[in-house]
């Protein structure tokens, strides 16, 4: 049995170790080895929270897993920039007996005690507000979310279960553990019943919440930090709540708040005024859409108009660097002209955009035009009567393009 450090002491982050054991990752593990040790400041996965992540001496730890009372770390067979460890063989580079030095990522498993504390006092306080039991729980890399077993639950209920929580956190309280025998779960009072038989550990975040739970914890909840409920979404006929919890919150804040400072001096307007002058920009930006693409509309059928009657059965024209919008409107025009057969390119950014058009009466054999046709400016593309449309890599050969259609048509 590995002697567990992480749950005697949650903040300590360093230790020495003896390995017990390696064994090769194996299934294309790429030189990694799994490490036992007979103890471990690593948490492995599990109780909804990751593995520690960190080094043993300079290898990385790439994951800690549990089975059956051992627990296993998985790193890469040596450092980064270090050569393989002499007289190693298969690939394991730490032999049983040898001493390691430990040292986890001190950041992320402080993230992830704030984030385990927190949800026990975020499911707790939903009980208190409306008697919402928690039906699941995911602590990822960005947010937290907990699920209620709800099919709807008021914005106020929510508004108030936030308040609650960070009165917690600032009331400071203890958490703490102690170990029992699940059949006396009955008597403890637990929020829900245990998962397992046998001896359990249980986390109590003094007068509020009571649980058997094996993460690791803050000590107290003021080091939690803020509780920031974010969004709610339905899932499965329960609702689901976001969260950032500790300093993904005040990250989030300071994010936010620099977004709404940009925004401030971007409208000229106060944070509340902000939403009614987006939804004044997104309303004329709708209407300068559809006022552009009517005169869009215009201008290419007068385009079109011109082109025709220059040549009123087969046209080809080429543009420079025209908005691909009208060069499409153009093209589409002239397919609504009977006996019109047209070659329209557009040359912009060292690329050849292509438009085929036959118009009603005209037959076109495609096929032959892109056998024949298209290798002349390394084209591509396709689609059928009346408009076939493509690109080009080649814009050099856009003259010569034309002059084949017009032999072909």
């Amino acid at each position: 049995m590995t002697e567990t450090l992480y749950y005697e002491d949650p903040y300590q982050t360093e230790f020495d170790a003896r390995v017990v054991a390696t064994e090769s990752a194996g299934g294309g593990g790429g030189g990694r080895v799994w490490v036992e040790l007979d103890r471990t400041c690593f948490y492995p996965e599990g109780g909804g929270q990751p593995a520690d992540r960190g080094r043993l001496d300079e290898r990385p730890v790439l994951d800690v897993q549990k089975q059956e009372g051992r627990i296993l770390h998985l790193v890469a067979d040596r450092g980064v920039g270090a050569a393989p460890a002499e007289g190693t063989r298969g690939g394991a580079t730490l032999n049983a007996g040898a001493t390691v030095h430990g040292h986890l990522d001190e950041a992320m498993r402080r993230d992830y005690m704030q984030q385990h504390t927190g949800q026990h006092i975020i499911s707790a306080v939903m009980i208190e507000v409306g008697g919402y039991e928690t039906t699941s729980v995911h602590q990822g890399e960005e947010y937290t979310t907990v699920d209620f077993a709800a099919a709807d639950i008021p914005s106020e209920d929510l508004e108030r279960a936030e308040e609650r929580a960070n009165a917690v956190v600032g009331e400071n309280r203890p958490v703490t553990t102690f170990h029992a025998e699940s059949g006396k779960a009955a008597d403890l009072g637990l929020r829900r019943p245990p998962k397992f038989e046998g001896r359990i550990r249980i986390v109590e975040v003094e007068g509020i919440d009571r649980v058997a739970c094996g993460g690791v914890h803050c000590l107290r909840t003021g080091e939690v930090g803020i509780i920031k409920l974010i969004g709610t979404e339905k899932i499965r006929g329960n609702v689901r709540t976001v969260w950032k919890i500790g300093d993904r919150a005040l990250a989030d804040y300071r994010l936010k708040t620099d977004v709404c400072n940009t925004l401030v001096d971007a409208f000229s307007a106060k944070i509340p005024e902000l939403p009614e002058r987006a939804a004044r920009l997104e309303e004329n930006l709708r209407q300068a859409e559809y006022d552009i693409g009517r005169l869009q509309k215009r201008l290419a059928t007068q385009i079109a108009e011109g082109l025709a009657g220059q040549a009123p059965s087969v046209v080809t024209h080429h543009f420079t660097g025209e908005a691909k919008e009208l060069f499409r409107a153009v093209g589409e025009e002239l397919a609504e002209r009977p006996g019109i057969t047209a070659l329209l390119t557009n040359e912009t950014d060292d690329r050849l955009q292509w438009i085929i058009v036959a118009g009603e009466g005209v037959e076109l054999d495609f096929n032959r035009v892109r056998t024949e046709l298209l290798p002349l400016v390394d084209g591509k593309g396709g689609g059928k009567p009346p408009i076939w449309q493509g690109v080009g890599n080649k814009p050099a050969g856009a003259e010569e393009f034309a002059a084949g259609f017009r032999r072909l048509t």
